[in-house]
């Protein structure tokens, strides 16, 4: 998967369900979705949920009926895709019990179920659909634009820290480009900016509503999102909003090997650590980049 040889991932997931010992991770029954009622269970993080949920719309040619069963966090969010039918969370509406569905399915099977290559990965975006109310929400608080607006987000969490860039990583973005920078970070990665000398003009975000539609709708309004690999880079290009990851050395499967694009989110650039634990070379990377795209927003601002 990490050299993007999908074909013989899924051919090598075959052989291990030949040998015939049930995988206890696995509840799609191999067997076509054709006239029946699916389920998606989204059992892995927000970032694989909005990822996957993608595959959604190839179930649906085929399917009878589509539910997704996710996270209380993006249920709101989730209802935004017009091609799932229903969308519930672990304790309300039909999923709980099996009558109401003939098949299911944990959302990060469907790549194997129809066989993904590299050619045949569903890139159409966005795929997701921030209803008006959390739009116009956003549209009171951010007020009028000045200048080109930029998110940032610094840290995924303390689960592998490797993803994680030490806020002062960040200093040469924020003194160079001539645009109001916003900050998505929740978590303790909120204290950095807080004790820095950025935290008056840097504006932030975070908030503190669970509702992912919230977040969602304020990505709609950056012209740029610059991010660690987290929730928020997916969100982002199921969004189709610009974004640029910082990936560590050691970057997860999804984001294979020494590529700066991704065949996932046409809008992504990818910008990787050559030295492990060392944060200078993507970063002069983004600084080289960016003087040049807010030229460009500030250009098509003007021009509008």
């Amino acid at each position: 998967m990490l050299l993007g040889r999908f074909e013989e991932a899924w051919r090598e997931s075959e052989r291990i369900a030949q040998r015939g010992g049930p995988d206890p991770h696995r509840l799609w029954d191999g067997l076509p979705f054709a006239g029946k009622r699916v389920i998606i269970r989204c059992l892995h993080g927000f970032g694989d949920a909005i990822q996957f949920v993608r595959y959604a719309r190839l179930v649906r040619r085929e399917a009878r009926r589509v539910i997704v069963q996710t996270h209380p966090q993006l249920v709101s969010l989730f209802r935004g895709i017009p091609f799932v039918d229903e969308v519930i969370t672990w304790d309300a509406g039909p999923g709980v019990r099996s009558v109401d569905w003939d098949q299911q399915i944990e959302i990060m099977e469907l790549p194997r179920a129809f066989g993904t290559t590299l050619a045949s990965i569903p890139a159409e975006i966005p795929y997701i659909k921030v209803a008006e109310r959390y739009r116009e929400r956003t549209r009171r608080a951010l007020g009028p634009k000045r200048r080109p607006r930029i998110g940032l987000l610094w840290e995924s969490g303390e689960w592998n820290e490797a993803r994680n860039v030490p806020f002062e990583e960040l200093r040469p973005i924020l003194e160079s480009a001539p645009a109001d920078f916003y900050s998505f970070q929740r978590g303790s990665g909120r204290n950095a900016l807080a004790a820095s000398e950025f935290a008056g003009r840097v504006h932030d975000l975070s908030g503190d509503s669970p509702d992912v539609a919230h977040f969602a709708a304020d990505l709609l309004y950056m012209d740029l999102l610059i991010t660690v690999d987290t929730m928020a880079a997916h969100l982002a290009g199921a969004l189709a909003r610009p974004v640029w990851v910082l990936l560590p050395f050691e970057a997860d499967w999804r984001w294979m090997l020494d590529r700066m694009d991704t065949p996932w989110y046409p809008t992504m650039r990818l910008f990787r650590q050559r030295v492990r634990e060392n944060w200078r070379w993507p970063v002069r990377q983004v600084l080289r980049e960016l003087e040049e795209f807010v030229e460009g927003a500030v250009t098509q601002a003007l021009t509008a």
